[in-house]
């Protein structure tokens, strides 16, 4: 029996900086194709810079997180349940 890997959420900030707690969102492609919205659907943006979490100070958006099924409140990791 083989595992494929699931793939972590890609996180990035977006908007212009500083912001006083800056969060970082899921961004999506938005109808126009320049633009990305955030899954929560707060942010729209041209620039947004990917961040990797576990090296990061950013706090992933909260709703973005809970756009997602089975990630748990541990910085946006997927958690699988696989029986062997």
């Amino acid at each position: 029996m083989t595992t494929t890997a699931v793939s972590a959420p890609r996180w990035y900030l977006v908007g212009v900086l500083p912001e006083d707690v800056p969060l970082a969102h899921l961004m999506t492609r938005s109808g126009d194709l320049r633009y990305r919205r955030s899954a929560c659907g707060e942010r729209e943006s041209r620039s947004w810079k990917p961040l990797d979490l576990a090296t990061s100070e950013v706090t992933p958006c909260p709703a973005c997180v809970a756009t997602l099924s089975g990630v748990g409140e541990d910085r946006g990791q997927l958690a699988l349940d696989l029986r062997v």
